[in-house]
């Protein structure tokens, strides 16, 4: 950050230090209560410990900021009011979402340098974030509110931080439901799917511009698969430390078009990322469907080919989840068996 902008958001914050003191992590012992400032009553607080250590936080927010778009599926999940949050029209994609509905605002970019001053202007009682990106912020966030700072590993990890953050929202019984709800989900398939569950292999590629990119178990649809009971190809049956030993990230290798065999599979699901319209990214599914080696794909030849929301399937928590699994019960991957 240039110094003359870190001066002036500095100067902008200080009026609100003295407000936001009770705040203050290294501060356990004062006063478990404050007068907010758009409140005559005081406002319970809870101590929530985090990534940062341990902060004074509202136990029932009413004006939440996320700064990093995973994490944004968490309290809409848990039914938190947001007042912002960064790409919206990403975070919000293939959700079915409205972001004027849900009156939100945008606070940026999801992959830009944290908006300081505009989530200064929505009074937050509580911001939400990711570590990696804000450690260095952390002091001038929790000027503005209580901040909490989770770690996010990897998208194939996904669930890990949804009950530490639902605590930080006073929201752990809410959470629980959601997480029943989820697993409830996954038994009703696997007893509609039967004896055929572990007969059927259910390959996922990611389709980008310059790239054919198999997921792995690991990824983050790659978790609800397992969840749900299906097997994937010898291929894509691979953790993250085995993903890595392909040359790839810990959740996807890139496969060139010589060997499309590693994408076959008796169902293939495609999410078709990085396009710029959809006319380019419905030039390059043609384009892969032009292989050589695409029509000898036992899945090709069967017609068990299904592109999916990419957003729903690359990453998230239980709204993205659900939709992953809605797509189970609707694209036919394996006639369900008669109960």
């Amino acid at each position: 950050m240039p110094k003359l902008k870190f001066y002036l958001i500095v100067l902008l914050i200080l009026p609100v230090v003295s407000a936001c003191s009770f705040f203050n992590p290294q501060l356990p012992t004062r006063d478990t209560s404050l007068i907010s400032s758009r409140q005559k009553s005081p406002v319970a607080l809870h101590l929530v410990q985090h990534a940062m250590g341990q902060t004074l936080v509202p136990v029932h927010p009413q004006r939440v900021v996320v700064i990093q778009r995973w994490l944004v599926q968490i309290p809409l999940a848990l039914g938190v009011k947001l007042v912002g949050a960064p790409g919206l029209a990403l975070t919000l994609q293939g959700l079915g979402l409205d972001n004027k509905h849900l009156g939100i605002e945008d606070i940026g970019a999801a992959f830009s340098p944290t908006n300081l001053e505009k989530i200064m202007t929505l009074k937050p009682d509580l911001i939400l974030g990711k570590i990696d990106e804000n450690r260095d912020n952390y002091s001038l966030l929790s000027h503005i509110a209580p901040t909490v700072l989770v770690k996010m590993p990897n998208s194939g990890d996904w669930k890990k931080p949804f009950m530490p953050t639902a605590n930080a929202l006073g929201q752990t019984e809410t959470a629980k439901r959601v997480i029943d709800k989820y697993n409830a989900r996954l038994t009703e398939f696997k007893e509609k799917m039967g004896s055929r569950l572990k007969k059927i292999r259910v390959s996922v590629v990611r389709l980008s511009p310059k790239l054919i990119h198999a997921t792995t178990k690991s990824s983050f649809s790659g978790t609800i698969l397992e969840d749900a009971g299906l097997i994937r190809p010898p291929s894509q049956n691979l953790d993250a430390i085995g993903t890595k030993k392909k040359e790839g990230s810990p959740v996807g290798y890139a496969v060139s078009p010589e060997v499309l065999s590693q994408i076959d599979g008796d169902v293939l699901f495609i999410l078709r990322y990085g396009f710029k319209d959809p006319a380019e990214s419905k030039t390059a599914l043609h384009q892969l469907m032009a292989e050589p080696l695409w029509s000898k794909l036992n899945v090709a030849k069967q017609g068990k080919i299904h592109i999916v929301d990419e957003f729903c399937w690359l990453a998230g928590s239980y709204l993205s989840a659900n939709r992953v699994l809605d797509d189970l019960f609707t694209k036919n991957i394996g006639k369900f068996e008669s109960p």
